[in-house]
């Protein structure tokens, strides 16, 4: 046997001595050593510590002794506390007799108190190292305590922390109530000085069956990582998200019309269902003050009608220029309160860096006041694409004579 002979040999043993090893499990971790969380919150104790409450996975079934399936509750729920969120999880973890895996975690809730109190970044920091959370984790803040929210009983989803992501989801894509904020996204806020980020606020409700909703958000500025007084009602929302150009799709109420100081059919008016929208918005100087130039344009339909009619070319016309007004003015109404609260959550500074930076070096130092006394100017161009099965004119409308 040649010398190459040999070394072929040792080479294909190396090779497959490797390929055996590849094929196997190095990892001494089994699945039933794990116990994956499902959604987290956080609550401060009254010593300044943390209270963290977790919600954990648990399969759905198990064999009786007549090896029949049962199925039982999904999930499981275990709170601790401590100085910090390591050790409560760690506690958590020996109650379990499993180690805690956070890969599958859904939302991250946060109590108003706790955010109020705390740096927002003491809290991510834990998150951010080797606990292995996916970045898409939805953050939220909570009326009272945040553990009390993952006691509620999920409504469809298989667990409450699947439960609050889509209803984040839904609040964000279909009613414009709430911005969507990441566990990433703020990871990256906190490295940024004079960030501005909104957090969609959860209130828990007391019906047949307890719920929570999202009912607006609670403003959360950086560096201090804190959230203050400034809370966006659910009313606004949706023109903030507008402005800043990450409204998906809601509902505009247009009041009926006046006539006589009296209105035309119920009060509550007709609805227009906006499927699209587009922002641009422009910033400039005028006397050494901001110059905000807002200006959206909104696709969609009839929702429902109760006052109104759109038959002719004429009505029409008079519709669209409601909805314009409308949605104007109540974009100018969201501006005057964010104005008010020196809050720049219409990421007008953001822009300014961008577009005119030797302006924006000028105007950074002080940019909440100077936000604050801006000049603001709004337009809204409407398009009406679809009126509905019906006819346009209220279902409801006596027939003319």
């Amino acid at each position: 046997m040649t010398k190459r002979c040999v070394r072929l040999e040792i080479l294909l043993f190396i090779y497959g001595f490797v390929v055996i090893l590849l094929g196997g499990c190095w990892d001494k971790n089994e699945l039933t050593q794990w116990g994956f969380v499902q959604a987290v919150a956080i609550d401060q104790t009254d010593k300044g510590g943390y209270r963290v409450t977790t919600q954990i996975y648990r399969p759905g079934s198990s064999e009786s002794r007549n090896n029949k399936a049962t199925k039982g509750i999904s999930y499981l729920t275990i709170s601790s506390e401590d100085s910090t969120i390591s050790k409560a999880a760690a506690h958590i973890s020996g109650k379990l007799g499993r180690k805690l895996q956070w890969s599958h975690m859904r939302a991250l809730l946060i109590s108003e108190k706790m955010a109020e109190n705390r740096n927002m970044g003491d809290i991510l920091d834990f998150f951010s190292r080797s606990q292995g959370p996916r970045g898409a984790v939805a953050v939220m803040t909570t009326e009272g305590e945040a553990g009390r929210f993952l006691l509620v009983d999920p409504l469809i989803e298989n667990t409450i922390g699947q439960q609050m992501k889509t209803v984040e989801g839904m609040s964000n894509a279909l009613t414009g109530m709430a911005s969507k904020v990441s566990l990433l996204d703020l990871g990256i806020l906190a490295q940024s000085p004079r960030s501005v980020t909104l957090l969609p606020h959860l209130r828990l409700l007391r019906q047949e069956h307890s719920l929570f909703m999202i009912d607006g958000m609670n403003l959360l500025r950086f560096p201090s990582g804190k959230i203050d007084q400034g809370f966006i009602p659910a009313e606004i929302a949706d023109s903030i998200l507008m402005i800043r150009d990450e409204f998906k799709e809601g509902l505009a109420t247009i009041p009926c019309e006046s006539k006589n100081g009296e209105l035309h059919g119920p009060s509550g008016g007709d609805s227009y269902w906006i499927y699209k929208e587009q922002t641009t918005l422009h910033v400039s100087s005028v006397e050494e003050r901001p110059f905000i130039e807002i200006h959206l344009e909104v696709d969609g339909k009839v929702g429902e009608m109760s006052c109104s009619s759109i038959l002719t070319k004429d009505e029409h016309r008079l519709f669209i220029t409601r909805i314009e007004q409308t949605i104007k003015k109540d974009t100018m109404e969201a501006v005057q309160k964010v104005q008010k609260m020196k809050a720049d959550v219409l990421l007008v500074g953001q822009q300014l860096e961008r577009r005119s930076p030797r302006l924006w070096k000028r105007w950074s130092e002080g940019w909440d006041e100077r936000f604050s006394q801006a000049k603001v100017s709004v337009t809204v161009r409407a398009r009406l694409t679809d009126t509905g099965m019906n006819e346009g004119s209220p279902i409801g409308a006596p027939p003319e004579q």
